[in-house]
């Protein structure tokens, strides 16, 4: 019996393989997560590139650059600005002027007093910034830049009493009358009677609640431009009246009239005791030196000397800002401040030398070196050489402890033997470029813990243990005035 052939399935039958829930087919109405179609893009060859290919290696020419669009504002008046801030405030421009740095006279001369008292040595940058970190001793020599075929047309106005300056003449004027008319008046003060007459208000400062007085009395005017000088003087005349209260109140103007017996006049100086002599208003005495002795005091300088502190305070921002330049500059490199303080050294006879070698520091000190000769000197003396010549950079704690060594160190020092230096407080034998430095010392730890140099520690030791020498040769007795200094202390001598 023949088994049956199945029929063929026929996938046709079953339709398309679609299992889309209805609520997502087109005809569910359904809108809310429908599947967007993709977009019939055209088959569109001719698209636009985004830049001109070019072969490898091929560079782009100088100054085109891809563009990306035009630059979008920060703000809406076309500037851009940070994010969270205001537009930044504009520097002010520095006077075109040159800024010449000098050591202050009298600092200068203080500091080589110090040094022709002392043999230590003193590296000759640090006396630099001791100069530059204080700005009362910096002396500035500023002069005026000038144009090509012209000449220069900044002016400046100096005080001639404390060195105050500006470029306005009106600044010099008004810090002489507030700064030194006490130098040639002295003010008094004096009781008066009460002031007379029916006052309807009285002036109140608005910001410390004095009491001016009437607007209309003669004396509110200079009431008002004293209260500025004393207690407002960032403030201008009218800013100040803008912050003035008037007060009717009875009890108010009572009370400023029982204040008002008071009074503060003014009389030549030296002469505030004597009876009969002429007082004077502030008007009166500020009239009266304008006439006597502003013209002798005020100057007006073709090259402007002036300390730094004192420029520093100059109401002219263009002159702070260019000393202010000039001192960052030096600081960062003190050429100028070098060079000023070695021709004055050099003129009052002071020694300079370099430390390890041509390029290295370079050092200034009163005593002047020579190498030491052991064969005309008594044995503790030579041993005290030795040592600091086999361990250069050495402290005083490292020295032999015999008899008589720190009086050893001492003369070796002041005859310029051996060269003492001040900030490290460390000594060191003289050389064409002494030893300097913390790396010697390593190196010379490494030398003495050599075998080859146990020999020569043990001879060191021998000299030691010797007694004593009772007499010293006259050429070479030590220097027994005073206690050698810690170092600590000579190394602040300077400050």
């Amino acid at each position: 019996m023949e088994q049956e052939e199945s029929p063929k399935l026929d996938l046709g039958s079953l339709g398309s393989f679609d299992f889309t829930p209805d609520w997502a087919k087109k005809d569910a109405g359904v809108t809310v997560g429908k599947v967007r179609p993709e977009r019939d893009r055209p088959a569109s060859t001719d698209k636009k590139p985004f830049g001109e290919r070019r072969q490898f290696g091929e560079k782009r020419p100088f100054g085109d650059k891809r563009q990306f669009g035009p630059k979008k504002p920060f703000s809406r008046d076309g500037d851009r600005k940070p994010f969270g801030r205001g537009p930044a405030p504009e520097r002010p421009r520095p006077l075109d002027v040159d800024v010449k740095i000098l050591p202050e006279t009298k600092a200068l001369g203080t500091i080589i007093r110090k040094l022709q008292q002392d043999a230590h040595a003193y590296k000759l940058k640090d006396l630099a910034y001791f100069f530059l970190d204080n700005p009362g001793s910096v002396l500035l020599k500023i002069t005026p830049r000038a144009a090509e075929g012209a000449q220069a047309q900044q002016t400046f106005f100096q005080c001639k009493a404390c060195g105050f300056a500006s470029v306005n003449e009106a600044d010099v004027v008004e810090h002489a009358l507030a700064a030194h008319i006490s130098d040639y008046y002295d003010a008094k003060e004096i009781e008066v009677e009460p002031p007379k007459g029916n006052f309807s208000c009285v002036a109140k400062c608005g910001m410390s609640g004095v009491l001016l007085g009437p607007p209309n009395i003669h004396e509110f005017g200079a009431t008002v431009r004293e209260m500025i000088r004393t207690r407002y003087p960032d403030m201008s005349e009218e800013q100040y009246r803008s912050k003035i209260e008037m007060v009717r109140d009875p009890e108010v103007i009572e009370e400023w009239r029982k204040g008002a017996v008071k009074k503060t006049v003014f009389v030549p100086k030296g002469q505030a005791e004597v009876e009969g002599v002429a007082t004077l208003t502030r008007e009166q005495a500020e009239g009266e030196f304008r006439r006597t002795v502003l013209p002798s005091l005020v100057d007006r300088p073709k090259n402007l000397m002036i300390t730094a502190d004192i420029a520093l305070k100059s109401p002219v921002k263009p002159l702070v800002w260019a000393v202010r330049d000039a001192l960052e500059a030096e600081r960062r490199s003190p050429y100028g401040m070098c060079f000023a303080l070695r021709g004055a050294f050099h003129h009052r006879k002071l020694n300079f030398f370099r430390a390890n070698d041509a390029r290295g520091p370079e050092f200034v000190t009163s005593a002047e070196l020579k190498e030491f000769d052991p064969a005309h000197a008594i044995p503790e003396l030579a041993a005290v050489a030795k040592f600091i010549a086999e361990h250069p950079c050495c402290d005083r704690t490292e020295l032999p402890t015999a008899e008589g060594t720190l009086q050893h160190l001492q003369w070796l020092v002041s005859t310029g033997h051996v060269v003492a230096f001040a900030k490290m407080g460390v000594y060191s034998a003289v050389e064409k470029f002494p030893k300097y430095g913390p790396q010697w010392k390593k190196r010379s730890a490494k030398k003495t813990d050599s075998p080859a140099e146990q020999p020569v520690a043990q001879e060191q030791s021998a000299v030691q243990e010797q007694p004593v020498a009772q007499e010293q040769p006259a050429a070479q007795e030590p220097i027994e005035e005073k206690k050698e200094e810690p170092q600590n202390e000579a190394s602040t001598q300077l400050a």
